[in-house]
């Protein structure tokens, strides 16, 4: 068989719609929706279609190996997957989803408290804004730890199955993913490690936050480092 880049035979219209819906390029967001977690979205696209699916990650390109029939079905499963990843890309997990919004509700409270400390301070009522501060400052560790507990169960799901050469950061604030960074820049010592910061597309303002932090933390080591793509970064340990 020989690698097919198009659809040869006539297909139902639905299905051919489908499978024209799938790029011939892909973003990292999107290589990381289709591949899946431990490569589970794609194997499962390969084994229901039975085509193979290549994808470059440097370049984002991905090609398929099948016949037509396999290849149109791959591009349809494909397609599929590009566009959940940009509806509602899953990087927390659903209990790692449900961990996150626990701490930030209890964030929230916090933060109310501590608004209220500084409101009533300015008007002059110096019990009430200490009797709220305190209020707020317990609620710090409790904080703390949900956020630690959520950022423990996001980097289990995204990486699971993954070797330990290659780590996921999507999900995490910025201090988590970099002291998950850290242990495992610590961990390895040598050789190459691929690191997923993500590209910022769904970030405030599409900005991205984890990716210069990252780089940042390897100048800081002086570690040489190369971006495969927007949101992927593999870095040469010594």
């Amino acid at each position: 068989m020989g690698i097919c880049f198009g659809i040869h035979s006539p297909e139902p219209a639905a299905d051919a719609a489908a499978a024209s819906d799938a790029p011939a390029h892909l973003e990292s967001e999107e290589i990381v929706a289709v591949i899946g977690h431990g490569g589970s979205t794609i194997k499962k696209i390969e084994h229901d279609s039975g085509c193979k699916i290549h994808i470059d990650r440097g370049s984002g390109s991905i090609t398929y190996d099948g016949s037509d029939g396999a290849v149109a079905a791959a591009k349809k499963a494909v397609a599929v997957a590009v566009a959940k990843a940009h509806e509602m890309p899953d990087y927390t997990g659903p209990e790692g989803g449900k961990q996150r919004a626990e701490a930030f509700k209890l964030s929230k409270k916090r933060d109310g408290f501590k608004h209220d400390a500084k409101a009533a301070y300015d008007r002059g009522d110096k019990a009430a804004a200490h009797a709220a501060s305190v209020k707020g400052k317990d609620l710090d560790a409790e904080v703390a730890r949900l956020h630690a507990r959520a950022a423990a169960t996001i980097f289990a799901y995204r990486n699971k199955g993954h070797p330990e050469t290659f780590i996921d950061l999507h999900g995490l604030l910025v201090d988590e993913a970099l002291r998950f960074l850290t242990q495992r820049l610590d961990a390895l010592k040598q050789g190459d490690l691929e690191v997923v910061t993500g590209a910022g597309h769904h970030s405030e303002n599409h900005v991205a936050k984890i990716k210069p932090a990252a780089i940042a933390l390897f100048k800081e080591r002086r570690l040489k480092f190369s971006e495969i793509n927007a949101g992927d970064v593999k870095v040469h340990l010594k």
